[in-house]
Order: structure tokens, then C-alpha cells, then sequence
């Protein structure tokens, strides 16, 4: 059954799905990239691997986007500490991924992942020759991965997660993945709920190790040369309490802006940092509208960035790259994502000590579930329930900090997946040392 399934995925499902993609991008800028970031990705990647010894050990990373990137890179620095000339190929499903690494030293190519066919992913692993294939969380394509195990490629997936509410252990998509997962040979999911979950699909525990959240690692590591590095200007004058608003989307900023207008005008000493998931224009413009409507003044971080910081009380982050920089100078923070798909990474804020509220939608983050079971973040439904959330931190100083310690406590305790993962990889494939 599962084969049937996987023969009418390949031959069903991602034709439809690859015309929608070449249709959505006459109107989506991320998958007009994806489109134009795939031509010429065979020659490309031939090119680059004739230049390279063919006795170099080869490891393929994949990472659909941005988190999983972060997950995978903890894993990519050790492996190359000891093992510099292991040759490091990195793929990516997303050009939010793809653009994010614009140059990174453990790096040795980068590329899109060709559609999800068995003629690509035959054509594709034959040019990598890849000796262990590490898929970063979740990205697992099916197709690609049939034919590594066709090719006798080990696969090996990290920081695994399988939520309850997911469909990859339902209806079709269990018989496809139970098919095609028994191609991996290794998993590390990031828990023992995640674990009993996976079994489902992958009925083999002597494959299974759970070793944690390779995040947690990757978060500390940045935090500590965050730390060491000079602050972003962003007010003039420094003083008050700073709420930081990471990664928000129009559907956090519906009823996230009414609750922060109210807050802005009930303490005098509260101080906003408004960072946009999308940088759009018309995005940013529609913020301000909301402001403006209620009589506030906001200012964007490049009207200011070279005058020694905006004199107002709301600043408005339309640059990309600074966001874990400004959560080091901030006491509470609301991550965005969770009134849509699922909240961003709760954990760079965590990690800096501070309270973490977001919406609805955060199952899809283990983090975020183990700071709400910690009592260190808090998620709101709705415009009011937010407000009095975040009201609760900032009047009350004495449980903001209580509050933000035990939030980067859990992190500093969950760090270790990293050398888990290294050394069952030691243990298994005799050229990682």
C-alpha cells in the first residue's frame, strides 16, 4: 500500500503541486525566488563538486528554512572542529533559508533542493554522492528519501518532532511515511513524547535515540557572542521598560496593536519595538496607520539608526538580521507567528531572561510548550487576554524578573542534543571522528 501511495504522489500530487508553485510565482516573491534559485542547479552543483577530491568524505545537510538551519548548525561546527575536511553540502526547501546563509565558513556549498520527484532525486544524489544524508526537524521528502535508501545512502534525521496535531501518522500519509521512513537510519527526536509518536511511522526503537533540541544548543551559543557584542541604539533616551514584538504578522498585529496602544497609554515609561516578520512596505505603512489612527508617533529604525536613536516610544525595525541583538536589551517579549501557522523561536528571548508571551497557535514548538509548563511564557487568544498579560510585566517588576530567570534557566538545562548526536554518529559511521 505504502509503494501504491508513493508511486501516486510522485505521479499525482507533485505535478499538481509543482504548477501551483510556477503559478504562485507570478504573485509570491518567496516562490518566484524558489523558481528562479533552481535554474541551472544541476550544472551548478556539478561544477562545484568537480573541484573537490573525490576521496572527500561528503555529509548533506537539509534544512526547509530558517529554524531548522539553526538546528542543523550546532551539528555542521562540531563535525567540522574535528573533521575539517569532511566536505559540508547544505540544502534548502525555502529562499528564506537559502538568502539567510549568505556565507558561512563550515559551510562548503549551499543549494536548492530540487522538486520532490524520483528522476530529480536519483539526478540529484548521484552528482552529491553524499556518505550520510542529516535532515534538520522535519523536511522529509519522500521521493528523495526512497531513493537514498535505493542508492544505500544512510539518513539520518535530528531534532525529530511529530506533534499531535500533525498528519504524518494519519490517513494516507502514515502508509507513504511508514514506507518511506523505514529508509532512515537513525532519528533523534528532541523528546520521549516525540519518540512514541515517530514509533508510529517508524516502528523500530533500536533506531531511536532521543536526545533533546539541538536549538537550545545553537540559542546559548549565539546568546554568548550576542552578549559580547555592541548594543543596537534604538531610543535616545535609554530609560523604562522595553517590550519587543519579534517576527509579528498581520494576523499577530489584529489583535496584538489595540493591546499595546492601551499599554502605551496607561504607563508613560513603557518604550515598543516593533519588528515585522515581512519587511513589505505596505506592511510596515499599515502599522503606522493603526498608530497614527490613535494618535502615536512611531519612527523606522533607518530614519534613525545614524542620529543616536529615535526620540519617540516606538521604534519600528525594518532591517533584518538584528532581531537577537535587541532582545538582549529588552524585558518582555511577544513572539510572533502563533495567530497563524505557529509561533516563531521563543527561545532567543527566553534565553536572555525575560517573559515570553505569544498567541494561540504554539504547539508546534516544543519550546514553547516547556516554557508554558515552566510558567515562564504565556499565550492570549485575544486582544484582552493579551493585554492583561503583558500588563502583568510590566507593572510587577519583581515577577518579570522571577519570571525571565526561570525562562533562561530551561535553556541553560536543555543544552547538550548536540554531543548526543555526535557521538551515536561516531559510534555509527567510522569516518566522523
Amino acid at each position: 500500500m505504502g509503494k501504491l501511495v508513493l508511486i501516486l504522489y510522485n505521479f499525482l500530487f507533485i505535478p499538481v503541486f509543482r504548477l501551483g508553485f510556477y503559478l504562485g510565482s507570478f504573485f509570491n516573491v518567496k516562490m518566484k525566488l524558489g523558481i528562479e534559485g533552481r535554474k541551472g542547479l544541476y550544472i551548478n552543483l556539478k561544477h562545484a563538486l568537480s573541484q573537490i577530491d573525490s576521496s572527500r568524505k561528503r555529509i548533506w545537510f537539509h534544512c526547509t528554512s530558517v529554524g531548522e538551519w539553526e538546528q542543523a548548525v550546532p551539528i555542521i561546527d562540531e563535525i567540522k572542529r574535528s573533521n575539517p575536511d569532511i566536505y559540508v553540502l547544505v540544502s534548502f526547501f525555502s529562499p528564506s533559508g537559502y538568502n539567510y546563509v549568505k556565507r558561512y565558513d563550515n559551510v562548503d556549498y549551499k543549494t536548492y533542493l530540487p522538486f520532490d520527484t524520483f528522476s530529480n532525486a536519483k539526478q540529484f544524489i548521484s552528482i552529491v554522492k553524499p556518505n550520510l544524508w542529516v535532515i534538520s526537524k522535519f523536511d522529509v521528502w519522500p521521493s528523495h528519501l526512497y531513493i537514498a535508501g535505493k542508492m544505500n545512502v544512510p539518513v539520518v534525521l535530528t531534532a525529530a518532532t511529530l506533534s499531535s496535531n500533525s498528519g504524518r501518522d494519519k490517513g494516507l500519509s502514515k502508509w507513504l511515511n511508514t514506507f518511506v521512513y523505514r529508509n532512515i537510519s537513525l532519528v533523534f527526536p528532541i523528546s520521549e513524547i516525540d519518540k512514541n509518536r515517530f514509533l508510529n511511522i517508524f516502528p523500530y526503537p533500536e533506531r531511536i535515540v532521543v536526545a533533546g533540541d539541538t536549538r537550545f544548543d545553537q540559542v546559548f551559543i549565539k546568546a554568548q557572542k550576542v552578549i559580547e557584542s555592541e548594543e543596537v541604539t534604538i531610543f535616545a533616551d535609554n530609560a523604562g521598560i522595553k517590550l519587543i514584538t519579534g517576527s509579528i504578522w498581520p494576523a499577530d498585529e489584529k489583535h496584538l496593536l489595540t493591546a499595546l496602544i492601551n499599554l502605551y497609554k496607561k504607563y508613560k515609561f513603557l518604550k515598543l519595538i516593533l519588528v515585522p516578520h515581512e519587511l513589505h512596505e505596505s506592511h510596515i505603512a499599515d502599522i503606522e496607520d493603526v498608530l497614527n489612527a490613535s494618535g502615536i508617533e512611531s519612527e523606522r529604525y533607518t530614519l534613525f539608526e545614524k542620529t543616536g536613536g529615535t526620540t519617540k516610544r516606538i521604534a519600528i525595525i525594518n532591517t533584518i538580521g538584528m532581531l537577537a541583538r535587541i532582545y538582549k536589551q529588552t524585558q518582555i517579549a511577544y513572539v510572533g507567528g502563533s495567530f497563524s501557522s505557529g509561533v516563531h523561536n521563543v527561545m532567543e528571548p527566553a534565553v536572555f531572561g525575560q517573559p515570553v508571551v505569544f498567541g494561540p497557535e504554539y504547539h508546534n514548538s516544543f519550546e514553547a510548550l516547556e516554557l508554558i509548563r515552566e510558567g515562564c511564557a504565556f499565550n492570549g487568544s485575544n486582544t484582552v487576554e493579551l493585554e492583561n498579560i503583558l500588563d502583568r510585566f510590566i507593572g510587577n517588576e519583581a515577577d518579570r524578573i522571577e519570571t525571565g530567570n526561570r525562562a533562561r534557566n530551561l535553556i541553560e538545562q536543555n543544552i547538550g542534543a548536540t554531543q548526543i548526536i555526535i557521538q551515536k554518529l561516531k559510534e555509527t559511521y567510522g569516518f566522523i571522528s
